[in-house]
C-alpha cells in the first residue's frame, strides 16, 4: 500500500527534473505507475491538485528569490556607489549615478527580455503550459478568455495577495471577496480547495461549450435525440439560461460604443472584456515594472475617468457601461 504522502514527494521529483512545455498529468500519473507498480486510475483528480499545488509553490519561491536578487543587487549598488564616492570626495558623483542607474537598466531590460522568451514559451508550449479557455466567472477575473494553467494559478495568486486576502491566522486559508465569490460559490477556502475547484473553470482551447469530463445520462439522451431527429423538451430552457449571466447580450453606453470604434451596441461582456485588453497590448498601456498596472492613454482617460487602474479592476470599470434593458 502506497501513501499518498510517498506519491507526493516523487511527484515532486518527477516535476523537478522535467519540462512543463511537454509533461502532463497523465504523463506524471504513468510515471508514478511505473515507479510504485500500481494502478492509479482512481487518484486523476489527486494527481492534478498535487501538481497544481507543485506549480504554485514554484510560482512562490520565483518571487521570493527575485526579491532577495533585487535587494541584493540595490545594495551591491548602493555600496559601489558610496566607495566611489569616498575615493572621488564626491567630485564624480553624476558621473557614479549615471552609471548605477545604467547598471540597473540593464538588469531590468535583462529581466524583462528573460520575461519575454518565457511568455513566448507559454504561449507555444504544451503541456502544462498549454493554453486553455476560461469560464466567464475566471474570465471576469483575470481579463483575458484563455491563458495557460500555470499563468492562471500565477495570477490568482497576485490577486490574492494584492487584495491581502490571506487569513492572518493561517495562511493556507484565503478569504474570498466578490470576485471570487462569484468564483468559487464559498466565503473562504483553502489552497488545497481551490486549486480543485479551478480545475472546473479551465477547458480545452478547442472546446465549442461548456462540458463536464465525463458525459451525464442527460447528455447522452439529448445526443440520441438529435440522432433521431426529434426536437429535444430542454432545448428552451438551455437557451433561456444561455442567455443570462456573462454570456447574455449586453446593451453598451454611447461612450463604449465609441471606444470600441466598431459600432456595435450588444457584446457579451466576455467578447467587451478580451477587445479591452487586446487594445492595452496593442498600445503597450502595461507598465513595464508592473504588468497588472495599466496605464490609461486619452481614450481609456475619456471612458474610465481614471489615470491608471490595475487589470484586477477592469470588469468593475466597465460595470458602468453595461446598461439595463
Amino acid at each position: 500500500m502506497v501513501l499518498d504522502s510517498e506519491l507526493i514527494a516523487r511527484l515532486r521529483e518527477f516535476l523537478k527534473e522535467s519540462d512543463l512545455n511537454t509533461t502532463t498529468t497523465a504523463i506524471v500519473r504513468r510515471r508514478l505507475e511505473e515507479d510504485f507498480r500500481i494502478d492509479l486510475s482512481e487518484k486523476k483528480k489527486f494527481i492534478r491538485e498535487q501538481v497544481d499545488l507543485y506549480l504554485q509553490s514554484q510560482f512562490e519561491n520565483a518571487e521570493e528569490q527575485e526579491q532577495e536578487q533585487e535587494d541584493e543587487n540595490n545594495e551591491e549598488d548602493d555600496q559601489t556607489a558610496k566607495i566611489k564616492s569616498e575615493e572621488t570626495d564626491g567630485s564624480d558623483s553624476n558621473e557614479e549615478e549615471e552609471e548605477s542607474e545604467r547598471a540597473r537598466n540593464k538588469r531590468a531590460s535583462a529581466k524583462k527580455g528573460s520575461k519575454r522568451v518565457n511568455n513566448e514559451v507559454k504561449r507555444r508550449g504544451g503541456g502544462f503550459n498549454k493554453v486553455c479557455s476560461l469560464s466567464p466567472q475566471l474570465q471576469e477575473l483575470v481579463g483575458v478568455p484563455a491563458l495557460a494553467r500555470t499563468e492562471v494559478v500565477k495570477q490568482i495568486w497576485a490577486y490574492i495577495r494584492e487584495k491581502n486576502l490571506q487569513d492572518p491566522v493561517n495562511k493556507k486559508n484565503i478569504i474570498c471577496d466578490e470576485p471570487l465569490l462569484a468564483l468559487f460559490g464559498v466565503r473562504s477556502i483553502d489552497m488545497f480547495q481551490m486549486n480543485k475547484a479551478l480545475s472546473k473553470h479551465i477547458w480545452p482551447l478547442d472546446s465549442d461549450e461548456v462540458v463536464s469530463v465525463k458525459s451525464t445520462e442527460r447528455e447522452k439522451q439529448r445526443k440520441h435525440v438529435r440522432e433521431e431527429g426529434r426536437d429535444d423538451p430542454d432545448e428552451p430552457k438551455r437557451k433561456e439560461k444561455r442567455q443570462k449571466g456573462f454570456l447574455a447580450p449586453l446593451q453598451l453606453s454611447d461612450a463604449l460604443v465609441k471606444f470600441l470604434g466598431t459600432g456595435e451596441s450588444v457584446l457579451t461582456r466576455a467578447d467587451v472584456i478580451k477587445r479591452m485588453w487586446d487594445y492595452i497590448k496593442e498600445n503597450n498601456l502595461q507598465d513595464p515594472s508592473d504588468k497588472r498596472k495599466v496605464i490609461c492613454d486619452e481614450k481609456l482617460k475619456e471612458l474610465f475617468e481614471v489615470e491608471t487602474f490595475t487589470g484586477f479592476t477592469v470588469s468593475k470599470l466597465l460595470a458602468a457601461h453595461f446598461l439595463k434593458t
